[in-house]
């Protein structure tokens, strides 16, 4: 985090690389990703104020849940799920749920507790569609 000519936090405020976002680049994959996660966050309290439980330590599956009686928000997030063909949800959707994966706009159903996925992501994000 060292940019000549600058000083103090002004090295925290330079050069951003928009050219490279033209291209089909890495950095525009980074950004997608991070675009995805912050309107994933953006929609779901839970992110920030839920109560974490972990589902399962491998692959790496943990619900959030926010309640204050006027929202009830829930979501169950996945990493580390390359080829895990099944993950469990717990007991945090109901069974015959629908549920979106805002990561990779996947849609599943909730059975026995679990999904059966099919993503090249290494990331689920999981709520509930209506």
């Amino acid at each position: 985090l060292k940019y000549e000519g600058a000083v103090g936090d002004a090295n925290l405020r330079t050069f951003m690389n928009w050219e490279d976002l033209k291209n089909d680049s890495l950095t525009k994959q980074v950004l997608k990703h991070y675009q995805k996660l912050g309107q994933f966050r953006n929609a779901h309290p839970a992110i920030g104020a839920g109560i974490h439980k972990m589902i399962s330590e491998s692959p790496y599956v943990f619900s959030r849940v926010y309640e204050d009686g006027k929202i009830e928000d829930k979501v169950v997030i996945a990493m580390d799920i390359m080829d895990a063909g099944e993950i469990s949800v717990g007991s945090i959707f109901e069974e015959g749920a629908t549920l979106h994966d805002a990561y990779n706009n996947k849609k599943y159903i909730v059975k026995e507790g679990k999904i059966n996925i099919e993503t090249p992501s290494n990331l689920v994000l999981l709520e509930e569609k209506y």
